[in-house]
């Protein structure tokens, strides 16, 4: 078949702006280690908040400092110009991780289309690859999952795509931008195992080259070492510290162990989770010298070995699940000469109709629905601020909040702690609202509608961060 199926002009406009209302209505980070191990990382270097809140990977000096780097410097380059509004510059983290990730799906699908050889299959590589909610919610994170899987997505593609030009300049360019994946999130070692040894074993790829490539993921090393001491203020090498902490004294276990087949609970992505894991299975088995397969293989084996296991840590695998389902359907075409029958084209149908539903959803909601509490007190309280409260929820974000906005954890709501030149706050979660009683005050801001109430089953409301805040005075009229 002639390759054809070039990405029409109208999907890359499509997904350019989806992907930035995505970026721009997503506040909030999806898992905490999305805000407490960067952005937390970079309000700390911008003299937001004291080492004291900072988590214990602070301490042990095991977290890369690169994605707070790169915070802390658009944070200032904001500031040439006006005063960093936080959730702009949050808004701007999502926008280039959304960029990055639009990148690196072109250029996946671009390298690789060829390989499927009918124009349906390339559409819908073009398709799942761009336009999965999955695809889409987790591009648009700046995460260290992300941003090292598009980057090595990127590093990998260049020594495949044909519109490259592969001299030393080309393969050094390649080694930079894959180590800048392993500084990232240094998990991204087990690919980069496997991508090299496929180059030596498979590939065939010249010895110089491969010291070439080499060569540059070192530079990056080398760039993550000097910004880490940047970041920490002394020497250290955080990739072997992260190992030390993490496996040889068991710290990442002590969260939880969990058996292999948590994994499998992955099918749970509908309306493709479950073609994941079959698809990866039968494409590692039948495509035993592809790339993607020596890619894969030793990622997914490392993570079986570790104890303690997330969903989170398989997500650099999503940009290659849509190839590796088409590519596995094109083997099961090949050999058995099996294709999709009019009942499993209709269920694509509602699957497809309802991804597209969810992505309408994603596109428009809150990652954490408590930002919207933090983006309140920024935009309404400018002057110094008591915020009092009996549970904390993540309410409290030294990233988002002013300076002057003081943090007053309660035991009992009668115990207020307000000076007379603070406004005085008090957040109640639903529970405790009825518990305690409505403080004398005006509502601001409410999750905790009086239905909510007759759907609190097996009392999931006592274990939710749902809020009423109240105004019990304000001092910014009084200062205008």
């Amino acid at each position: 078949m002639k390759d054809n199926m070039n990405i029409k002009s109208k999907y890359i406009y499509a997904a350019v702006v989806i992907y930035l209302i995505t970026a721009f209505f997503s506040l909030g980070h999806l898992h905490p280690d999305e805000y407490y191990q960067i952005l937390e990382f970079a309000a700390y270097k911008l003299q937001l908040n004291s080492p004291h809140g900072l988590t214990w990977e602070f301490y042990d000096q095991i977290r890369p400092a690169f994605q707070a780097w790169i915070v802390v410097y658009l944070y200032k380059l904001i500031a040439l110009v006006s005063h960093p509004n936080p959730f702009f510059v949050a808004f701007l983290t999502r926008a280039i991780s959304g960029a990055l990730s639009l990148v690196a799906i072109i250029l996946f699908i671009d390298t690789f289309k060829h390989e499927l050889k009918t124009p349906t299959k390339q559409k819908w590589f073009i398709l799942l690859s761009i336009f999965s909610w999955i695809a889409i919610f987790n591009g648009i994170r700046y995460s260290s999952e992300n941003i090292s899987a598009k980057l090595f997505l990127i590093g990998m593609c260049l020594l495949f795509w044909p519109k490259f030009r592969r001299n030393w300049s080309g393969y050094l360019t390649i080694g930079v931008i894959l180590g800048m994946s392993f500084i990232t999130r240094y998990q991204v070692g087990f690919m980069l195992v496997g991508l090299m040894a496929w180059l030596l074993f498979i590939g065939r790829t010249k010895f110089s080259s491969l010291l070439i490539i080499t060569l540059g993921i070192f530079i990056a090393i080398a760039a993550g070492l000097t910004i880490d001491h940047w970041f920490y203020g002394n020497w250290v090498f955080t990739p072997w510290r992260y190992f030390d902490a993490n496996i040889l004294q068991g710290k990442a276990a002590s969260f939880s162990v969990d058996p292999w087949y948590m994994y499998l609970s992955i099918a749970g992505m509908v309306p493709y989770g479950p073609l994941y894991i079959l698809a990866s299975i039968y494409f590692i088995a039948f495509r035993r010298k592809h790339v993607i397969s020596w890619v894969m293989l030793p990622f997914i084996v490392g993570h079986l070995l570790v104890g303690h296991k997330e969903l989170r840590f398989l997500t650099p695998l999503l940009s290659f699940m849509p190839f590796v389902i088409l590519d596995s359907l094109q083997i099961l075409a090949a050999k058995y000469n099996w294709h999709l029958g009019p009942k499993l084209i209709k269920l694509n149908t509602i699957s497809w109709r309802f991804n597209c539903f969810v992505v309408l959803v994603v596109m428009f909601f809150p990652a954490a629905m408590q930002i919207r509490i933090n983006e309140l007190l920024y935009k309404n309280y400018q002057q110094p601020t008591a915020f009092n409260y009996v549970t904390e929820g993540g309410n409290v974000l030294d990233f988002y909040k002013h300076l002057n906005l003081r943090p007053v954890p309660l035991d009992n709501p009668s115990k207020l702690d307000c000076k007379e030149s603070e406004n005085c706050l008090i957040a109640l979660t639903c529970q405790e609202t009825v518990k305690y009683g409505v403080p004398n005050g005006k509502l601001i801001f409410s999750d905790c509608p009086s239905w909510i109430f007759k759907l609190d089953f097996n009392g999931w409301l006592e274990r939710t961060a749902l809020y009423n805040i109240y105004e019990l005075r304000s001092v910014e009229s009084l200062t205008q």
